[in-house]
């Protein structure tokens, strides 16, 4: 008896067999539902048991797009016959056979499935190209393709999203879709079309759809950049940036964006901004005004980055308090010996009593807090950080 023969006996009986055990198996299911609660099989294990097996090659045939593992029994410059347990051999192609050489044993994704005297036809980089496809979903990591066409809804025409192709590598010639949500940029998505875009796999089932069901988001790809960029940065950095727009916020409090860097916007909140006597937030920080900034906080996951003033500008403005420096500033603070006066970037000076008292500032006259006044300054004390003044006027 032929091996072939052999193998088609036992094909028939394989089949009835497994007839037997299906039909066996939705009764037992159907009829005894408290025994399969028994033997702890959940929905979940159920769901992926049967997804196993509806891709599995049972009974001789093979389904389009399922995996199928077989050894190479012949090779030719055309490509690779494959026995994968069936009637007939399949046959790879020889551009989708990578390197594979008689008597290697792998796995094959369908392209299409066998009819009347014409083998399946295989393809191992395919299979490759989704057990790739599956490790970039469970990473994140962004790749690139090629936008070849717009989808649209057959019943209101709006745009539903792009189709797309992967063009390198083992992802080649793989087909997914960006849906309109997921694009980046939304305002003309017919420009995006033969354009490289880089993109996030968010879903990636091989044996499901025309071409297998791939979904991919290139917003997520602009956001995994960003938090790339913003992953560089850490607490105390300074860094350079561009003011794009001051926001009005809840209480009266301001915001300012700031533009970092490509995809990277850090905020800026007016208690982080170094304040000024006499000027409001918008006098103080410009749009278009390009300046350095601290970052005071980073959170990569969220795509966030906070910055702050405060700090960088009174070490600036230290630096430039002089002797004879003339100043307009808010009296912050009084005590029995004087006032301190706030002459910019939380830099305070005194006016001691005495010389308030030689001008005349004294008892209904005196110098309260909240009063605005210019001084000069005297000395200055690097050392202990202190700064004398003499008042010239109060306004």
């Amino acid at each position: 008896m032929s091996n072939r023969f052999a193998r088609s006996i036992n094909l028939s009986k394989m089949k009835k067999v497994n007839f037997q055990l299906s039909n066996s198996n939705a009764k037992f299911n159907a009829e005894f539902p408290e025994l399969a609660d028994k033997f702890g099989i959940t929905a979940e294990e159920n769901a992926a048991f049967e997804a196993l097996v509806s891709n599995l090659n049972i009974g001789g045939t093979l389904k389009a797009k399922s995996f199928v593992t077989g050894t190479v029994v012949q090779a030719t410059k055309d490509g690779v016959y494959v026995d994968f347990g069936t009637k007939f051999d399949g046959f790879c192609p020889a551009n989708e056979a990578a390197d594979l050489k008689l008597g290697d044993k792998a796995t094959f994704w369908v392209l299409d499935p066998a009819e009347y005297e014409k083998a399946a036809t295989l393809s191992h980089l395919k299979y490759l190209g989704w057990q790739h496809l599956e490790e970039l979903k469970e990473s994140g990591a962004v790749v690139n393709a090629r936008a070849f066409f717009v989808a649209k809804d057959k019943r209101t025409q709006r745009i539903a999203g792009l189709r797309i192709v992967f063009e390198e590598g083992v992802l080649k010639g793989i087909r997914g879709f960006l849906p309109f949500k997921e694009t980046s940029d939304r305002r003309n998505i017919e420009s995006l079309l033969n354009t490289s875009l880089e993109v996030v796999v968010i879903k990636a089932d091989p044996h499901r759809g025309p071409f297998g069901d791939l979904v991919v988001s290139n917003m997520q790809a602009s956001m995994a950049y960003t938090r790339s960029q913003i992953a560089t940065l850490e607490a105390g950095h300074i860094v350079e940036g561009k003011v794009k727009k001051i926001l009005n916020l809840d209480e009266g409090e301001k915001g300012v964006l700031v533009e970092l860097c490509e995809n990277v916007t850090g905020i800026l909140y007016s208690r982080d901004i170094t304040t000024v006597p006499g000027k409001s937030i918008a006098e103080i920080i410009k749009v278009g005004e390009v300046r350095n900034f601290e970052v005071k906080r980073v959170d990569v996951k969220a795509g966030k980055v906070w910055l702050a003033t405060k700090r960088l500008d009174k070490y600036e403005f230290q630096k430039s308090v002089a002797k004879d420096n003339i100043y307009t500033g808010k009296v912050v603070r009084s005590y029995e010996y004087g006032v301190f006066v706030n002459i910019g970037s939380d830099i305070n000076g005194l006016i001691h009593i005495s010389d308030l008292k030689k001008g005349g500032y004294d008892g209904d006259k005196a110098i309260k807090i909240g009063d605005i006044v210019t001084v000069k300054v005297k000395t200055v004390d690097a050392n202990c950080e202190r700064i004398s003044l003499q008042l010239i006027e109060r306004k």
